[in-house]
């Protein structure tokens, strides 16, 4: 019987560190970054008559992270790229 007890003893000493361990993780994985800024709205306004166009580029083959969003107006993508990006809609 002592060895029931004893087999009881260290189970619920490891039962309650586990529990300690995933308890104090939980907080720490769900609490936001200090540094980063509140993603309120990434829109600026703009003048009457401009247009803003955002273009999302795939991600380079084996990487995970997506590349950053480019946004500029319609008019800058046609001086940068000569191309509407608005003319096959």
């Amino acid at each position: 019987m002592t060895n029931f007890a004893r087999t009881a003893r260290i189970s619920a000493v490891l039962f309650g560190a586990c529990a300690l361990i995933a308890g104090s993780a939980v907080p720490a994985s769900a609490a936001a970054d200090p540094k980063e800024k509140p993603q309120t709205s990434s829109e600026k306004p703009t003048a009457a008559g401009a247009v803003r166009v955002c273009v999302q580029p795939e991600a380079p083959t084996g990487s995970r992270i997506p590349p950053r969003r480019e946004c500029k107006t319609r008019d800058q993508w046609i001086k940068e790229t000569g191309i509407d990006p608005l003319a096959n809609r």
